[in-house]
């Protein structure tokens, strides 16, 4: 059998794009498809629309003709990247013959759906019908197709999909045509020719539309612009039909006029499913009657939002013919009042009636904030009333706007609310109006009083930040420097306004390399003094201090204080420890800031506050709190992180910890967490929290921080951290100068160092910890040095060695002595004997460890297991091998350590496969490649790409 790659719908499903950036989106949300290398992978089998992709076809379409060595390893491992993203969405993928296939429905995949709109749109289809149905079509192109994926494949096949986008469009301009909607096309055509300039049956319907229109000097131009065209750049002449419409309009051929309408209305399409930008909905066939028009400009560099918009749309489409109210939320700087802008436009043809307009001037430097009775009158007079005809009185005139609104199309955006007082007498009463709201807050009177739903934005992703920053700076630019442009977007928090400061400066000095500006940026990190201009709209810290002047005192002190933890996000404990306060009033404090916008509940009970926005209250809080009430704050911090997670430490591997036995300070707040949970949502923060107490001077934390994350760290096989960490650890505890904390630290970074592989390293801090250990008098930590330097021998290859220093060490722990110190050794001997080939004294000592179960921790018991079944199927018990071996599994992953529960399913296929029992073994390799390709980590990255070229070794031997 060879190895390949199904990936099957089911019921949840992903739905694919490729009519664009290459996407796939999942319960609403886009996917992270990872580097352009795995899109082109995932586009390649999706434009096979169901046939199988050969790995041949893959490497082309990545290398054209000059593929490397590793080709076909570095494609699986794209796939099995890939497969990571798409399993949790409901997509499974597994081996077939001959390559790769994948089987979206029609509804799942845009070019699917394009087809299937424009399969059939002939004349035997009336032209109201052709031209709906070719506007939906055009609708689901969210771009240029393929966007972002470079070299021959990609541009051979943009060009094709192209094609399919000129050729919708020239079916949607030709029925309009029919219709008599020759002045829309006129309108309309101009941009889709620049897309396409040498498409004659656009430059064809193009000279028509304007001969029908009277203009028929303008229709002669236009014929012999293309001709020109053609002649200089192609050499040829225009097609025969091109020649002969000329001809026609020379002769002014009567049957060339528009003939009589008779064609019913055009039923408005449905809003697409995405957030694309859309096509405008089919034009009205009746001249629209005077509006106002208050929009303002659409911006120029729009990106992303694909989400938030797609949320918008659906709430747009629920509405149906009834007003629609939609309030987009967020923090200050983060594109609010640009996504509302570049929906209203998308959306600006559908409301006949007109657009008003209104800053209401709630956060900002303009003054105080427009009362809703300024803004009535404003309104009334772009309707139409006079101006000594506007009423007196909010009442009065909120009760005429909505009379003159009742029966219109209208769209009206209402940037920059405070609250929902300003909001509510400008709602139209009833009718078929969209009221668009922008506010930092949530506006909760607002929401209960229409339902209108929040669609709140964050910092966009990667992707999208880096895309704006292109814009603005040149792609060229950013493909030169790629990692320099990453820095730039994570340095600015990916916040649209600060990448639009550091673009602007970077724009204008286009001799520097972007490496330099995020050398500036890196130099102010922390702090907003790389983002400064003289225009305070533009100014991040005068942005920001708009929201933090509009709370009241406890709020805006609650902030600074946050502001001081080092992220990514923080629980109700610790931000009470913070803030010495109970968690009921540390929850009412959050929710006011959450309303401001200073704070995100990104996930139910756990709060984020944006990069920029710590800088800002961390400023705050240096000008206006004493440095003593600040270095509190952070000391109950740092206490919540070291007890909470010395308590999770010790209750997950069942140990006591005797760290100095010192107290958490007054007001930290401890909880009783499940330890394994606590560990998932807290590891990062710990880390931070170590990082802060080696940045600020606690050293005696830091080091003890060290210690607590390490063994979760490890079990997660997240050992770059424990590395980290360790080293971190270890700088703490010399200038602490504690030779206790020291050799403590020195074996934390020797337990680092052996799970790199950086074996000499680890030997000689273990040296220096045995030193210390020796000086210090202290036995326990002397032995367990020894019985770490026999790990690392093991782990080495040097198994006789380490197996002597099992055996030294197992001495001083006879049958009846400590248990868990004799079971420790026990498993180190039985190991060795295990690689040396000395099978039944290894399960003898193995027996004896799972006899003292009880006493145990699990994983000690799992990895005991573990060993049998190595041990077992070097006997050639391969039935009780898989039993042991089982039990090893199913132990790690009640315990939540799936990389090692990968690494027992990887030990039994290794014995499967050496038996030739062929299909078990790939069995088991594909169970653990499932596990870790849904855990993050570099160690489960490695894993997974070890299996799947172990899985390739076994083609052909089923």
């Amino acid at each position: 059998m060879r190895a390949g790659v199904i990936i099957r719908r089911v019921a949840a499903g992903v739905t694919f794009g490729v009519l664009g950036p290459v996407e796939a989106w999942a319960d609403g949300h886009r996917l992270p498809l990872g580097t352009p290398q795995q899109r082109t992978i995932l586009a390649v089998i999706l434009l096979n629309e169901g046939s199988v992709t050969s790995t041949g076809e893959l490497a082309a379409a990545l290398w054209a003709e000059d593929p490397p060595a590793g080709a076909v390893k570095t494609i699986r491992t794209y796939v099995s990247r890939l497969r990571a993203v798409l399993e949790p969405g409901g997509e499974t993928i597994e081996s077939v013959a001959r390559g790769y296939l994948l089987r979206p429905g029609a509804d799942r995949f845009d070019l699917a759906r394009l087809r299937s709109l424009t399969a059939g749109l002939d004349s035997r289809v009336p032209a109201p019908d052709r031209a709906d149905r070719a506007r939906e079509a055009l609708a689901i192109f969210r771009g240029e197709p393929l966007a972002g994926l470079n070299g021959s494949w990609a541009d051979i096949h943009r060009a094709r999909l192209s094609d399919l986008r000129a050729a919708t469009y020239e079916t949607l301009f030709a029925a309009e045509l029919e219709i008599g909607l020759h002045a829309g096309v006129i309108a309309e055509i101009p941009a889709v020719i620049s897309q396409f300039p040498f498409r004659e049956k656009l430059r064809e319907l193009q000279i028509l539309a304007l001969h029908r229109a009277g203009l028929r000097a303008a229709a002669l131009s236009a014929y012999r612009e293309v001709h020109q065209l053609l002649d200089q750049e192609l050499g040829v002449e225009p097609m025969a039909a091109l020649q002969d419409l000329h001809q026609r309009i020379l002769r002014n051929d009567p049957e060339l006029l528009p003939q009589p309408e008779t064609a019913p209305e055009p039923v408005q399409p449905d809003v697409p499913e995405s957030s694309r930008p859309a096509t405008p909905a089919p034009r009205e066939r009746t001249a629209p009657r005077s509006r106002p028009a208050q929009l303002p400009a659409a911006p120029t560099l729009f990106t992303g939002r694909d989400d938030e918009l797609r949320r918008a749309d659906q709430v747009l489409e629920a509405a149906g013919q009834r007003l629609a109210v939609v309030v987009f939320t967020g923090m200050g700087g983060v594109g609010k009042t640009s996504t509302a802008l570049y929906w209203a436009h998308r959306l600006a043809d559908r409301y006949g009636d007109g657009q008003l307009y209104t800053d209401l001037r709630g956060y900002g430097p303009g003054g105080d904030p427009l009362s809703p009775d300024a803004v009535l009158g404003s309104f009334l007079q772009s309707l139409g009333v006079p101006p000594a005809d506007v009423p007196e009185g909010v009442e009065a005139r909120a009760a005429t706007f909505r009379s003159l609104v009742a029966d219109r199309s209208m769209l009206l955006l209402l940037d920059n609310a405070a609250t929902a007082d300003q909001v509510l007498d400008l709602l139209p009463g009833s009718g078929r109006s969209l009221v668009i709201v922008t506010s930092r807050g949530t506006l909760p009177a607002l929401v209960v009083r229409t339902a209108a739903p929040l669609i709140p934005l964050q910092p966009p992703d990667q992707d999208e930040a880096l895309a704006l920053f292109a814009a603005r700076v040149g792609a060229d630019r950013v493909r030169a420097e790629p990692t320099a442009a990453h820095d730039i977007v994570e340095l600015c928090g990916r916040l649209p306004l600060a990448l639009a400061v550091v673009a602007a400066r970077a724009a204008a000095a286009a001799h520097l390399p972007l490496a330099a500006v995020a050398d500036e940026l890196r130099s102010t990190h922390g702090t907003l003094s790389a983002f400064h201009l003289p225009d305070e709209v533009f100014d991040p810290r005068a942005v920001f201090s708009w929201s933090y002047q509009a709370i009241g005192e406890e709020p805006a002190e609650a902030f600074r204080r946050l502001c001081l933890h080092p992220g990514p996000d923080l629980n109700v404990e610790v931000a009470a420890s913070m803030l010495a306060r109970p968690p009921a009033e540390t929850r009412r404090l959050l929710a006011d800031l959450v309303t401001a916008a200073l704070v995100t509940e990104h996930v139910p009970g756990r709060w984020k506050i944006h990069d920029l926005l710590r800088a800002y209250g961390d400023e705050l809080a240096r000008d206006l709190d004493h440095p003593q009430q600040r270095r509190a704050t952070l000391q109950r911090l740092l206490d919540y992180y070291l007890h909470a997670g010395r308590i999770s430490d010790s209750r997950l591997f069942k140990r006591q910890e005797s760290d100095g036995g010192e107290e958490p300070l007054p007001g930290v707040v401890l909880t009783d967490a499940e330890p394994t949970a606590w560990f998932a949502d807290e590891h990062l923060a710990l880390l931070s929290a170590l990082d802060l107490a080696a940045r600020e001077g606690f050293d005696r934390q830091a080091w003890q921080l060290s210690w607590v994350v390490r063994d979760y760290l490890n079990r997660q096989g997240l050992w770059h951290h424990v590395q980290m960490s360790q080293s971190a650890g270890l700088a703490a505890a010399i200038r602490g100068g504690q030779p206790a904390a020291e050799a403590r630290a020195r074996w934390g970074v020797a337990f680092a160092a052996s799970n790199m592989g950086s074996y000499e390293e680890a030997h000689v801090q273990l040296r220096h910890a045995l030193a210390l250990y020796e000086q210090l008098g202290d036995r326990d930590g002397v032995e367990r040095t020894r019985l770490f330097t026999a790990g690392v021998l093991d782990l080495q290859g040097r198994w006789q060695e380490a197996l002597e220093q099992f055996r030294a060490l197992l001495a001083l722990h006879p049958p009846g002595s400590d248990p868990t110190a004799r079971a420790r050794i026990l498993i180190g001997v039985s190991w060795s004997n295990t690689e040396l080939g000395r099978f039944a004294e290894a399960i003898t000592d193995a027996r004896e460890v799972i006899g003292m179960g009880a006493e145990l921790h699990p994983f000690r018991v799992a990895d005991t297991w573990d060993t049998i079944g190595r041990a077992q199927a070097g006997l050639g018990d391969l039935d009780e091998a898989t039993d042991s071996y089982r039990r090893a599994v199913d132990l790690y992953l009640e315990h939540k350590a799936p990389v090692w529960a990968a690494q027992s399913l990887r030990h039994l296929g290794d014995a499967l496969g050496a038996a030739d029992r062929v299909p078990e073994a790939e069995k088991a390799y594909r169970e653990a490649l499932t596990l870790v390709d849904n855990t993050a980590g570099p160690q489960a990255a490695q894993l997974g790409a070890e299996l799947e070229l172990l899985l390739s070794g076994l083609t052909g031997r089923g």
